[in-house]
């Protein structure tokens, strides 16, 4: 007879309650993952391990509650050490499930081969737990069910790995996602047990079976079963919940530390213009930080894009920037550059982006950074660069280094380029310079130097002092220092910070001032014209080493040059260059003159303005050569000044400074020559014109000067009778002859007197100034136009003050006014009806000057022309010559005086002049 398979029945309550210590185990699960992901290091493997055993033994318990579920007509025993193993089994598969959701990724791969490995554990873990069963029977079971179990098992660990991996995080897996998690799981575990038990027939069998190692399971050790799966469950879940409890007060300390430090690296960011990005170039993905938000004036809203950058980049630096990020993300290597950015409202920004090149897990590169705005920097930087451009500037237009050097040691810390300069050192050198400093310094001044530096030092004092630089080439240079101590926290000098000024050109000018104080006090002195140029040569040459000068003068003819000065040029050139034309072509000087603008020439040998004139300089060794016209106040030439050098060159500031100068003080010289000369030459036509006026004056009295000399001479003669008479007599009566001969005598004095006047008014001599009394020479001039006066029937009244003081003037000069004044007067009131009267009049005025005016009665001043009848040649005469009252004016004015007219209230008019008294005039 065919055996029977045994007919099984399963106990519903068991089978529940595998399915609730299912589910309890996955929710185990789900909790332990997290704690294992949440831990690192060894807490890690021992969450690992610990976590392994408690969910494997939950899934071994609910594999074993399920086979107690299944009971069979037959006794059945269990091989407890099989059982052990497949306990083993269910922690082996925990373990390599927890160790694949714990990781930060997971992915396809990992997850299948994770589910794979999984699922043959709980599958060995459950076909190892059937083979522990002992009972008579024997079991088989259905292939394709078997192989079914297998694969439940499979998918049930994939979905169980994606659950856990996904709700593992204790933030997001908490409460009901998480139950509802590990009641999916839960349900779906069971599903591959009790497949694989519905795979498992058992057929009765006769044969005695092995009991050894073989235990039965009653109520009570189903009991204890569950108690302990229960209790390792719980224990794991309460040491994860302590855990976790702890991890998030941990958690929070760390996240209010972390915000904190978010906070403070917000701050420093903000107050650094400092942002910090992350790149990863093989997905285009930017994190910027709120101060890269700011830097790049993007909203928080926008995604950062490598578009978005480039977009802000300044078109100049774009090229640059496209390129970087093309070599970097090929590359993979830190990087670190500047650029600008052009912002919306059109400023500029400089940047400096500075980053670190990273590969994750996958090798994938990703790049953390910073970009800091730099543009107060760069702002400050080109402040700075532009403060030292002025600085370096400024020390250059003021001639004035600057520098530091250290105490005791005397090394230079610092010296700036003027510095450098002022020595005639090249910066390049360094600062080794300042220890030769002193082989060019002047001989004479490095003792004081160093004395003056030593007491600064001792005394901890400011010095100041002057010295001489002798450089190379010969040239001297006048500088002025002052350094100022540096101390140090104990009291003593640590280094001198000095200034140092070239004050050479100070120091010409004050020679070249000195010299020309004393040009000028000859050229005031009227010396000679060749030694006023010949001392103003000197002073300009003793200004510049190897400097010889010349002055050259333009002929009357204005076509030929005439030596002036040049003490120190060979005489031979001298002659050579004496009389030469200029012209366009004719050397420095020459040309000079003719253009009437300076002329310099840098190389006389190559000049072609010397073609005519290199072989007369070129044996003296003559190589530059200027020259600057000396112009009169019209613009003519008068002559040139020149500057000459043996070595090919240009001029310097100050030497055409000098040269400026030298040339205004020849001018000056040359045109007060000739000034004087032309008023001397003036004055002699004056005297002549005066000459002419007299003598003219004189033709037009003759009448009137031969009827003054007649009475004389007539009563002279008449008096020469009596005393005859007197002495023919009977009785020669002496008394009355003396008296006679007396008048005699007297009469031709007055003759004689009446002669001398009208032979100096006829002189020709020079004026001769001498202390004169002009109420004398007024009474002179009554008496000799006294035949005029009677002639017209005119009273002359005079009101002359007394103890008036003398004049200095030229008598004749004097005389020639006044004749001059009273003949107009005379000749004004001739032809008028009515009293003719002119008074004279002296009186010392209110400013101690002497004033005298003659007036009449005559037609008075020719209406709306009073200021016209000063001048040359205008006159009211039928045959006047118009020069009368004009050289009257200019003989008053070169006494120091003044002659003018005035209107009579009533008839006639008034001529005045003024003279300085002996006391004004000294």
């Amino acid at each position: 007879m065919a055996a029977v398979n045994l007919i099984g029945s399963y106990n519903y309550a068991l089978v529940a309650l595998s399915v609730l210590i299912a589910m309890f185990a996955s929710y185990a699960a789900l909790d332990l993952a997290g704690r294992v992901t949440a831990a690192s290091g060894w807490t890690r493997a021992v969450w690992l391990l610990g976590g392994a055993g408690a969910m494997g033994t939950g899934i071994w318990s609910m594999h074993y509650i399920g086979m107690l579920a299944f009971i069979l007509p037959i006794p059945v025993a269990y091989h407890w050490p099989t059982v052990l193993l497949s306990l083993f089994a269910a922690i082996l598969a925990s373990l390599v499930a927890l160790g694949v959701v714990s990781r930060q990724k997971m992915g396809w791969f990992r997850a299948l081969a994770g589910s794979l490995l999984m699922g043959a554990g709980i599958a060995s873990m459950h076909y190892i737990g059937m083979a522990a069963m002992r009972l008579a029977a024997i079991c088989q079971f259905n292939s394709f069910l078997v192989v079914l179990s297998v694969v439940f098992a499979v998918l049930i660990s994939l979905a169980a790995l994606w659950i856990t991996f996904h709700f593992r995080d204790e933030k997001t897996g908490i409460g009901s996602e998480k139950l509802v998690g590990a009641a999916v799981m839960g349900a779906a575990i069971p599903v591959m047990h009790y497949t694989g038990m519905a795979a498992a027939s058992f057929t009765p069998f006769s044969m005695p079976m092995d009991l050894s190692h073989a235990i039965s399971i009653s109520a009570l050790g189903t009991a204890g079963i569950v108690a302990a799966t229960f209790l390792v469950l719980g224990l794991a879940l309460l040491t994860s919940l302590v855990d976790r409890r702890l991890a998030a007060q941990t958690l929070e300390v760390q996240e209010e530390k972390l915000q904190q430090s978010e906070a403070y690296l917000a701050e420093a960011q903000r107050l650094s213009h400092t942002g910090s990005f992350g790149w990863k170039p093989s997905i285009g993905e930017l994190i910027w930080s709120e101060e890269t938000f700011r830097i790049f004036q993007y909203d928080r809203s926008t995604k950062p894009t490598a578009e978005l950058v480039l977009q802000r980049v300044h078109p100049e630096d774009a090229a640059l920037v496209k390129e970087i990020i093309e070599r970097v993300s090929r590359d993979g290597k830190d990087f670190d550059f500047e650029h600008r950015l052009l912002m919306p409202d059109g400023a500029v920004k400089h940047v400096h982006v500075v980053a670190h090149a990273l590969s994750d897990e996958s090798g994938s590169i990703e790049f953390v950074g910073a970009v800091m705005d730099i543009t107060a920097a760069k702002q400050a930087e080109q402040t700075l660069r532009e403060s030292e451009a002025y600085l370096a500037e400024a020390q250059s237009l003021t001639h004035t280094g600057s520098g530091a050097w250290q105490v005791p040691a005397g090394d230079a810390l610092y010296l700036s380029e003027e510095w450098y300069r002022i020595y005639g050192f090249d910066p390049k050198q360094g600062l080794s310079v300042w220890r030769d400093r002193l082989q060019r310094m002047h001989p004479e001044d490095r003792a004081r130097v160093e004395e003056t530096k030593d007491r600064a030092i001792s005394e901890k004092s400011d010095y100041e002092v002057e010295h001489r630089i002798l450089l190379p080439d010969g040239t001297v240079k006048y500088t002025h220092t002052v350094g100022h101590p540096v101390l140090n926290a104990s009291g003593g000098v640590e280094r001198f910070v000095c200034t140092m000024m070239d004050i050479t050109e100070r120091k010409q000018a004050e020679a070249l001032r000195d010299g020309e104080s004393r040009i000028l006090e000859r050229i005031a002195r009227d010396a000679p014209l060749q030694q006023i140029l010949e001392n103003l040569v000197r002073v300009v040459e003793a200004q510049f080493a190897g400097l010889l000068c010349s002055v050259l003068l333009l002929d009357e003819d204005g076509q030929h040059m005439r030596h002036g000065a040049a003490p120190s040029l060979p005489k031979p050139y001298i002659e050579a260059i004496d009389g030469q034309c200029i012209g366009p072509k004719a050397g420095s000087c020459g040309t000079a003159m003719y253009r009437r603008q300076s002329v310099v020439v840098t190389d006389v040998l190559r000049d072609p303005l010397w073609e005519a004139y290199r072989s007369v300089a070129e044996p003296y060794g003559f190589r530059a050569c200027w020259s600057t016209p000396i112009l009169a106040h019209s613009g003519k030439a008068l002559g040139s000044f020149a500057m000459y050098y043996r070595e090919p060159r240009s001029p310097s500031p100050a030497e055409t400074r000098a040269l400026e100068m030298a040339t205004h003080l020849a001018g000056i010289a040359i045109e007060r020559k000739l000034a004087r000369e032309e008023r001397e030459r003036l004055r002699q036509a004056q005297a002549e014109l005066a000459h002419v006026n007299r003598v003219t004056m004189m033709g037009e009295l003759t009448a009137s000067l031969a009827h003054e000399v007649n009475q004389p001479i007539a009563a002279a003669s008449t008096n020469a009778n009596t005393c005859l008479r007197w002495l023919a007599a009977d009785t020669p009566d002496i008394e009355e002859a003396r008296a006679a001969a007396m008048r005699i005598v007297k009469d031709g004095k007055r003759a004689a007197e009446i002669i001398s006047r009208i032979r100096q008014l006829f002189k020709k001599d020079s004026s001769q100034r001498e202390l004169v009394d002009v109420n004398e020479i007024i009474q002179e001039m009554t008496v000799l136009l006294r035949g005029e006066i009677m002639r017209f029937n005119i009273l002359v009244a005079t009101d002359l003050a007394a103890d008036l003081p003398k004049v200095i003037a030229d008598r004749v000069q004097l005389q020639q006014v006044l004749m001059n004044l009273m003949i107009n007067g005379i000749e004004a009131m001739k032809d008028e009806d009515g009293p003719r009267e002119l008074a004279i009049r002296s009186q010392l005025a209110e400013n101690e000057q002497l004033l005298v005016s003659v007036s009449d009665t005559g037609t008075g001043l020719p209406p709306q022309q009073t200021d016209q009848i000063f001048n040359a040649f205008f006159t009211t005469k039928p045959h006047g010559t118009g020069m009368g009252l004009r050289i009257s004016r200019s003989i008053v004015e070169s006494h120091g005086g003044r002659l003018w007219a005035e209107k009579n209230s009533q008839r006639g008019a008034s001529f005045c002049f003024s003279l300085p008294t002996e006391g004004r005039g000294a």
